[in-house]
């Protein structure tokens, strides 16, 4: 009996561990090119691998008040990590669009290293134009990984 006991204990204890996991990276092709619904000031989230560089998400944030007709300052964050065995280079553009797919602004970020086996966690600051703010419903993501 004790036998089962402790077989039963050791299972779910083995079944907690795993459902404590961080869910998997999608391997994908350098560039990794996307189609995300987003809202801004929330992250969007990719969970991709590109060339052992992970991509967790992608923030675009105003900083301070929206205001029709005017460019506001964004702060525009990726996250992730580099578990590649070499310094990578990152270039990333995000295309923002509304609902229907029409392009509203492109914003490219500066080119950025991450050092080997390290979090990444780029954050710049760009203007981005009131109406693209309010009317972006989607965001096409690229990043290009470069060794």
């Amino acid at each position: 009996m004790k036998r089962v006991i402790f077989a039963l204990v050791a299972a779910l204890v083995a079944g907690f561990v795993c459902a404590q996991e961080t869910p998997a990276y999608t391997p994908s092709e350098n560039p990794f090119q996307g189609d995300y619904a987003i809202t801004i000031g929330q992250p969007v989230v990719l969970r991709v691998d590109v060339v052992g560089v992970r991509l967790d998400d992608v923030t675009v944030t105003p900083i301070g008040e929206v205001r029709s007709g005017e460019k506001v300052k964004c702060e525009v964050t990726i996250a992730g990590a580099n578990t590649a065995a070499k310094k990578a280079e990152l270039t990333v553009v995000l295309l923002l669009e509304d609902g229907a797919g029409n392009g509203l602004e492109r914003v490219s970020l500066d080119s950025f290293k991450v050092k080997s086996g390290k979090q990444l966690r780029e954050r710049q600051r760009l203007p981005i134009e009131a109406a693209t703010l309010t009317g972006a419903k989607r965001v096409y993501v690229f990043v290009q990984v470069s060794f």
